[in-house]
């Protein structure tokens, strides 16, 4: 496949923007905590002390039995669509399910209270901004994180005052746009491993590896590296895991501020007349991290034969181009796709992220999907310039 030597260099020139933002996120974090937790681990770094370890115990998306029908897997109970369908609507077929995926009465119940807030903040420090439960109050006083960072506090833009806001509210729906908030349980390694490896591997984790091309150039960061282990301890295989949360269209940090100021007071503040309301960016989220991020590693990756899943919320994923679905078995990307379903236990109420569906693509067709553009039309784009409009 033919590239533009332009478009290589543009989209090379934000991942140098975001591997310098990273290190010093990375170096601000390390002045207040301790070095070890934040030091970057390599590829061959199994005995950090940051490395998990697990075991692929069940098949968790099952793969298309038919080439005409698009197969999902939403809480374990298989949906079919028909040819000419979208990918992206099986996430409303979901709903008709919600009995089904619900019906035991140890899950917890749907909650309402959260879906009438007039802010922005869908969580804060891990929880809702109305829960005042002495744990929300404890992590929100710290400045911790609930969801397995690598150090205790949120490290989320800055170390010394980070912005704690986990998720955004849109048409009161919760949009994740912090990625360590996919860390929750850990569910999406246990995903990933069921993509890379076969039933019964042995496998652990490693963070942020970095990447280079065959010119010792940075290609970016992965994630989270899956090894799989034999019986001796030796590799046997690895797998790469990207995050991928929204990013965010105006000002974020001053309603943050402003209820971090008095929780309990503003935990339902009306921030709606407020300028620059924030929303989600789902487009510069597609086109500088996520475009860049399967051009460049997924192209390594490709070469070498690896696999690669990527963890994203639903309403990001459906903002996406069209893709062209494969059996489980002939893919090299598995789209892991998350959402955050409002819950309560007992008084407290919360999210919890929810694995919703799965989609597998082949590297070359989603690299092309990725890259088409559809075109306006060309006499609207010749009647704003004068010297061709005559």
């Amino acid at each position: 496949m033919f590239f533009n030597k332009d478009l290589l260099g543009f989209f090379g020139s934000i991942i140098e923007t975001k591997k310098h933002k990273r290190d010093t996120l990375t170096t601000l974090a390390s002045d207040d905590d301790d070095q070890d937790n934040e030091e970057e681990v390599s590829f061959t770094g199994s005995d950090d002390p940051g490395h998990s370890e697990g075991y692929v115990s069940m098949p968790y998306f099952q793969p298309v039995t038919a080439t005409t029908e698009a197969q999902y897997a939403v809480d374990d109970e298989m949906l079919f669509e028909d040819p000419p369908q979208q990918v992206h609507d099986f996430v409303s077929a979901q709903k008709d399910h919600e009995s089904i995926a619900h019906r035991q009465s140890s899950t917890p119940k749907f909650l309402h209270s959260m879906n009438t807030l007039t802010h922005p903040l869908g969580e804060v420090f891990g929880f809702t901004t109305t829960d005042q439960s002495p744990k929300a109050q404890r992590y929100r006083s710290h400045r911790h994180c609930p969801f397995n960072n690598k150090i205790p506090n949120c490290t989320n833009e800055q170390s010394k005052n980070p912005l704690g806001v986990c998720s955004i509210l849109q048409n009161n729906t919760p949009v994740i746009t912090c990625p360590v908030r996919f860390h929750e349980d850990w569910m999406i390694t246990d995903d990933a491993a069921s993509f890379f490896f076969e039933e019964g591997v042995r496998w652990s984790t490693v963070t942020d590896v970095r990447l280079n091309d065959a010119e010792g150039k940075s290609a970016g960061a992965i994630d989270v590296m899956l090894v799989a282990y034999d019986e001796s301890g030796k590799m046997i295989d690895f797998g790469s895991l990207d995050i991928h949360a929204a990013y965010i269209s105006g000002n974020v940090r001053e309603p943050f501020e402003y209820y971090m100021k008095d929780p309990k007071s503003h935990a339902s503040m009306d921030w709606t007349t407020q300028p620059n309301y924030p929303h989600p960016d789902f487009l510069s989220a597609a086109r500088e991290n996520i475009f860049p991020q399967l051009l460049f590693k997924g192209g390594i990756l490709h070469a070498w034969h690896k696999k690669m899943a990527l963890a994203i919320n639903k309403s990001l994923f459906d903002t996406l181009p069209i893709f062209s679905q494969v059996k489980k078995e002939d893919a090299d990307i598995a789209w892991l796709i998350y959402d955050l379903e409002p819950v309560t236990e007992g008084e407290k109420e919360r999210y919890q992220l929810k694995r919703i569906g799965v989609v597998y693509t082949e590297f070359q067709s989603t690299l092309s999907a990725m890259m088409a553009v559809a075109p306006g039309n060309i006499n609207d784009f010749v009647h704003v310039i004068p010297e061709l409009a005559g």
